[in-house]
């Protein structure tokens, strides 16, 4: 099977966990997902590499480790370019759609042995052993964010850093149901299935993940012995200067501040409160 079509039938198995049919879903998202993750030959992941090359010089010097790392795009495409990467991901259809990508487009041999089933709780590597950890879009299906954080720290090199990305569930929606979302509600409660069913949603994805507290994981992350950026406010200080250089200079720096909240505030009213919020962490292994 041509891995396009396994990671379709995937895929519509996912949707039923989150809709009634699979043409609940706007087409052109589902359309837009497949080809992301089935087709490696488009650089589909440039955005992610985008952030990483902007934050961290000398990118291709570093190893870095990709978690997780689901259909194995982001991996494989870094391969593909030079980066020397790794993934781990527990799911095994995921891993079973990166074996079939690798017999179906010839990749190396020696890659496949790059991609490991693993959790993020007890990664198999040793101490200080990668340079960069991507956590994109996942914190909020690991069974104990701590845990993980804590063993992000010990395979870090020191210096080394973790870009942690995810929803934020202090706002009102919920990514995987595409639909409003009480602020941090638990979808282990009876309120939360009460809730789903009167939107005539299946149950069962209330089983996938956990609303992500962004309070609770910077407290996790320094007792670990990270020190912890926002990303979005340091992307945003280096617009404002570049475009501003008045802002470079020490008696302006408080503008800066108000710059960042001014631009999140206005992010919120475009939304009107309902637009998926996002963590945006880098955290620096002391």
């Amino acid at each position: 099977m041509k891995a396009r079509d396994f990671l379709k039938q995937q895929l519509e198995k996912e949707v039923l966990m989150y809709y009634k049919r699979v043409i609940d879903l706007d087409k052109k998202v589902f359309d837009e997902i497949l080809n992301r993750w089935s087709n490696d030959k488009e650089f589909t992941e440039s955005h992610r590499y985008d952030l990483l090359n902007y934050l961290i010089p000398d990118l291709k010097s570093k190893r870095i480790l990709d978690m997780a790392s689901g259909c194995g795009s982001f991996v494989i495409q870094g391969l593909l370019l030079g980066y020397d990467i790794y993934g781990i991901e527990p799911e095994v259809w995921k891993n079973e759609l990166v074996d079939i990508k690798f017999a179906e487009n010839n990749y190396p041999s020696e890659w496949r042995s790059k991609f490991l089933k693993a959790y993020g709780e007890k990664l198999p590597f040793e101490d200080d052993y990668f340079d960069i950890i991507d956590s994109w879009q996942t914190i909020e299906h690991v069974d104990n964010e701590e845990k993980c954080i804590k063993e992000f720290h010990r395979v870090l090199k020191k210096g080394g850093c973790v870009i942690l990305r995810g929803p934020n569930y202090f706002c009102f929606n919920e990514g995987h149901y595409r639909m409003f979302w009480f602020p941090m509600l638990n979808p282990n409660t009876k309120f939360a299935e009460w809730y789903v069913k009167i939107r005539n949603r299946p149950l069962e994805g209330l089983k996938t993940f956990h609303p992500v507290n962004p309070i609770k994981i910077k407290k996790y992350a320094r007792k670990s012995g990270f020190e912890v950026k926002n990303i979005k406010r340091i992307i945003i200080y280096n617009s404002a200067k570049r475009k501003f250089s008045l802002l470079k200079k020490k008696p302006f720096f408080f503008l800066l501040p108000i710059i960042y909240l001014s631009w999140d505030f206005i992010f919120w009213i475009k939304n009107f409160g309902l637009g998926q919020r996002t963590i945006s962490y880098l955290l620096i292994k002391k």
